[in-house]
């Protein structure tokens, strides 16, 4: 019974994936601009890079057509998986680099001998 319920739900998350809502491939980052092409969540985007500031993220992309032909523009939001993994690439990389350092052990090094204390001697003695 799991097994089956395991393979309907992971047949509905490739369905989910498969029938994702086309995305708008537009000549500038605003909502405004001109459609240059209807992207698919199969198609080829490679994200160049991104702005942040409007009310969506602007990815600059460039995309790679069924006859070999390459489409730049850019895509408002992150509705693609390949900008939702560009995302999360990015995010990783920023929280790695801005980490701080581990602390640094102690260090155990031996404390350098202290000097023979001469019993015999006293430089304030009168004899």
């Amino acid at each position: 019974m799991l097994r089956r319920l395991g393979a309907i739900l992971n047949f509905g998350v490739v369905v989910a994936f498969a029938q994702s809502d086309p995305v708008f491939l537009l000549s500038e980052c605003s909502e405004t601009a001109s459609v240059k092409r209807v992207i698919q969540s199969s198609d080829v985007v490679e994200i160049r890079h991104s702005l942040a500031g409007g009310a969506e993220t602007c990815y600059s992309v460039s995309v790679t057509t069924d006859s070999g032909s390459t489409v730049n523009g850019f895509l408002l939001g992150a509705r693609h998986p390949a900008v939702v993994r560009f995302d999360r690439q990015e995010n990783a990389y920023i929280a790695a680099a801005l980490s701080p350092a581990p602390a640094a052990k102690p260090s155990h090094t031996k404390a350098p001998p202290r000097a023979k204390s001469h019993k015999g001697w006293n430089p304030f003695s009168t004899r």
